[in-house]
């Protein structure tokens, strides 16, 4: 499950985006549920967009989460 697994990652990278009922959302501090879900549904991602967000992309900072969601939602 992404909950546990972001958990985990959290710790090491201090953010991770992911899919939450099929939202892009983020998860920090080793949060079993995400701080914020994003109003983008991971169905109308390309595959490969989709994948990565199943297996969790650690984020580092603001800058790098506003990359991904810009990347995303073009």
């Amino acid at each position: 499950m992404i909950a546990k697994r972001a958990a985990a990652l959290v710790l090491a990278a201090g953010f991770l985006l992911g899919l939450h009922r099929g939202r892009i959302a983020l998860w920090r501090d080793g949060d079993q549920e995400p701080f914020q879900v994003f109003p983008i549904r991971g169905e109308m991602l390309p595959e490969a967009d989709r994948k990565a967000l199943e297996e969790g992309i650690s984020i580092r900072d603001q800058g790098e989460l506003n990359r991904f969601l810009e990347d995303f939602l073009s």
